[in-house]
């Protein structure tokens, strides 16, 4: 069943409601944009120009999180449409009594009022005007663009404007699929390396292995191109081939592969049963598959007999808000509150309840987290700190408390809008401080070798443990791993260190007892 929405006499498809993690809001009224001196600008209002910003504006004043302050919007818009046609002799300036657009011969004044039809003809005027002063090096297309651009930007950080390109990729995102050879790609060293393959695609069938280094895609030399131009030319139609030259370090040599593309399913999840019955789970994004691959994990860790769980959501941007519902059920009482969101309105709220019937609610869980777990991610981790089961370790999160929502528009592009809030089961917003763990781990580790870093390093971390019940560096657990053989990790992650010693001593799902173990193992290092 699809929904549609019906905004300035158009139909637009059921959205796809995201969390889309590091990519807040303001109260306001509605205002307009009075211009009082634009000759013949009214061009002709009954043809197809401005389409795309009409849509716009109709999707903003319908679902944006608040009542949209319209005197902002069209200032964010024109002061855009200005900066694209990059001419020095056009620019905005704001003064109390309104705006004005100063040319080099004239000055034409703004006045603004609080109506919303009236600011769009004031609006296109100023864009015909605009469009004139451009004489043809910016076509109508790209100057709107610009103008839903500044709008969009000027709402929040995390609504935005996507062309078809951007719109398409978010899309294939949340999907958690695309067709493609199955390679996690990075640039080292001006260098395209493979940072690993993924299981059951192509790259790993053919043999292709961790650090090769890319020479040639399709017979050409890749030097001097971007990895976004990279990453589009593996990418591509499922069946269609791709030849590529690798050069593989430990042999000093090179290889040649020519691959067929497949639809590839991303891997967000990675499993891995540790000694003494721990079960470390790793999630990277929630994607669509997400939940599917976490049910594969959970039956191998069953089989296992695992009578613990590590949870990493360290580096997790977020993904899809049904997701981290379905993530968070596993580990929580069936019908047990996990987030709720609010809306503009009042009677714009949202309840989202464990789903599952299972026992794994009786099994200790430590989850880490850190400064980049973002949205999706911190729905989970504060659905199951609420919980009373679950105890958080790492750094505090990145504290994004909103809700977006992806609308495809009319001409293939597409709007990222700031629809609503989410709280936490105990009603907490996180915007301001994010999840804080209960044991801070400082990762003064990394920073050792620059003493002023590091001490920048300690001062924020006493200014953002201010809450947290156990403070700890990672040198230090270095430190207590290297002095205590039964310690001893094949890991030199310190957060994850500290949970894995903790988890081996938890036998039942209880904060506080886990709590207290977490306090003697941290005196122990202390001392």
């Amino acid at each position: 069943m699809k929904l549609y929405l019906l905004a300035t006499k158009k139909l637009f498809p059921s959205p796809i409601v995201a969390l889309l993690g590091l990519f807040l809001l303001f109260s306001a009224v509605p205002s307009n944009f009075a211009l009082t001196s634009f000759s013949n600008a009214e061009a002709s209002f009954f043809s197809n120009d401005l389409e795309l910003f009409e849509e716009v504006i109709g999707l903003v004043g319908d679902r944006y999180v608040y009542s949209p302050d319209y005197k902002k919007i069209f200032i964010g818009s024109i002061d855009e449409m200005i900066s694209a046609l990059t001419d020095k002799n056009i620019s905005l300036e704001n003064k109390s009594s309104g705006q004005s657009i100063s040319t080099f011969d004239k000055n034409f004044r703004n006045k603004l009022s609080y109506n919303r039809e009236s600011a769009l003809k004031t609006f296109k005027k100023a864009y015909y005007f605009l469009l004139k002063k451009s004489e043809g090096k910016l076509s109508k297309e790209s100057l709107e663009i610009a103008a839903v651009t500044g709008l969009m930007d000027s709402l929040d950080p995390y609504s935005k404007f996507m062309n078809a390109d951007s719109f398409n990729k978010s899309i294939r995102d949340t999907e958690g699929k695309y067709g493609g050879l199955g390679m996690i790609i990075s640039m080292r060293d001006n260098q395209l390396h493979v940072v690993k393959t993924i299981k059951n695609s192509p790259a790993r069938r053919a043999g292709i292995q961790t650090d090769d280094i890319f020479k040639k895609i399709n017979g050409l030399n890749i030097e001097k191109k971007q990895i976004s131009e990279l990453a589009h030319e593996l990418r591509g139609q499922p069946h269609t081939k791709v030849s590529l030259t690798l050069y593989r370090p430990s042999k000093k040599k090179n290889y040649s592969y020519t691959l067929k593309r497949e639809i590839v399913l991303i891997e967000t999840v990675e499993y891995q049963t540790l000694k003494n019955r721990v079960g470390s789970i790793k999630i990277s994004s929630f994607s669509k598959q997400t939940n599917g691959q976490l049910k594969e994990a959970l039956t191998k860790a069953k089989k296992d007999k695992i009578q613990g769980f590590i949870l990493d959501l360290r580096d997790n941007p977020g993904g899809l808000l049904e997701q981290s519902v379905k993530v968070a059920s596993h580990f929580l009482h069936q019908n047990s509150l996990i987030v709720y969101t609010q809306g503009r309105e009042q009677t714009d709220r949202q309840e989202y309840n464990a789903q599952y019937q299972n026992d794994l609610h009786s099994i200790p869980i430590v989850i880490l987290i850190n400064k980049y777990s973002a949205s999706a991610a911190e729905i989970v981790a504060g659905a199951l700190r609420d919980s009373g089961n679950a105890l958080i370790v790492g750094e505090n999160s990145y504290g994004k408390g909103s809700v977006q929502t992806i609308f495809r528009t009319n001409n293939g592009s597409g709007i990222r809008l700031t629809t609503a809030k989410y709280y936490t089961p105990t009603g907490l917003d996180i915007t301001s401080q994010g999840i804080v763990p209960e044991v801070h781990i400082m990762r003064d580790h990394i920073l050792k070798n620059s003493s002023e870093v590091s001490e920048q390093a300690k001062v924020k971390f006493l200014q953002s443990t201010s809450t947290s019940k156990i403070k700890l560096k990672g040198t230090q657990i270095n430190k207590f791993i290297g002095e205590n053989h039964n310690a001893v990790l094949k890991t030199p992650d310190p957060t994850f260190a500290f949970a894995k010693m903790l988890i081996e001593n938890v036998s039942i799902a209880n904060k506080k007892k886990t709590l207290k173990k977490a306090q003697d193992l941290a005196a122990n290092i202390h001392y």
